[in-house]
């Protein structure tokens, strides 16, 4: 279809195909609905809790969003608040990826277009809102085009924030990476899986193929370990319930909140023991 296009163009039709062009490089309303699954918003909602993600660049900034963040959820102390803060935080990783393997469309998650919108009533469930819904389109050479997006995912932004929330909470980035994978292995392990297009899940599968084994440093820009490789490892059958989990690898402390009392089904602590964090 695009090279339909293209020939039309140079028969003088240049107008309407640049327009054709623009409506592909927006998300539709229907790609907006099904964002909205995984905490995507098209509304702002001005709070205490809401934010641009560009002001958590500013470790002061960061340090203060944190600490409310922590009363709200009931949190000990920040450093729980910034596990729980990743998690919350990951579902930006669900709606970039999704949109890459479903529709070859990559939004502009860059740190000035995204804000964190909460409701202050509800439970600490934050959505996403974008300034601008234009998106970059994979035609041709999708290969090459996938590796810079995944790169830009977790060189631009990713490996930024985590690095900023670790050095702000001392909190490990083991921890906070980890957070990120497993939201990425349930987006392609449980949802994009069960596609009924066998060509997109193929495709999904390649996408998340790149993901966990790409080397670092074609995907993350240096030379370190790709830090969600590591934590990709078989699942196990749990003896009690007989479920198949990929048991986590570090806890994210979920359990020492406010009203916790029971550790994830993946976690790797045997059972729920208050202490030291």
């Amino acid at each position: 279809m695009v090279h339909h296009f293209v020939s039309r163009m140079e028969e003088g039709e240049t107008f309407i195909s640049k327009r054709w062009v623009s409506m592909l490089n927006v998300l539709t309303n229907q790609e907006i609905e099904q964002l909205k699954q995984f905490r995507f918003t098209t509304e702002q909602k001005p709070s205490a809790l809401s934010i641009s993600l560009d002001e958590l660049l500013n470790e002061q900034k960061l340090l203060g969003y944190l600490e409310q963040v922590q009363a709200k959820i009931g949190s000990p102390n920040l450093k729980v608040a910034a596990s729980i803060f990743m998690k919350r935080y990951s579902f930006l990783a669900v709606i970039y990826f999704y949109g890459i393997s479903m529709w070859n469309k990559k939004l502009d998650i860059s740190f000035q277009n995204v804000c964190l919108q909460s409701v202050e009533a509800d439970q600490w469930l934050p959505q996403f809102y974008f300034h601008h819904l234009h998106t970059e389109l994979a035609n041709e050479n999708r290969e090459a085009l996938l590796e810079k997006w995944i790169q830009f995912f977790f060189s631009e932004n990713a490996t930024v924030l985590i690095s900023n929330l670790s050095k702000v909470t001392k909190q490990s980035e083991l921890i906070l990476w980890e957070n990120l994978a497993i939201y990425l292995f349930w987006l392609y392990e449980s949802v994009l899986v069960k596609i009924e297009n066998e060509e997109l899940r193929t495709r999904a599968k390649e996408d998340f193929q790149l993901i966990v084994n790409g080397s670092a440093g074609l995907l993350f820009g240096n030379d370190q370990e790709n830090p969600i490789k590591r934590f990709y490892c078989d699942k196990r059958c749990l003896a009690d319930t007989q479920e198949e989990v990929r048991v986590r690898k570090t806890c994210c402390f979920s359990y020492l909140l406010d009203g916790g009392c029971k550790t994830c089904k993946t976690c790797p602590r045997t059972c729920c023991v208050r202490g030291k964090v």
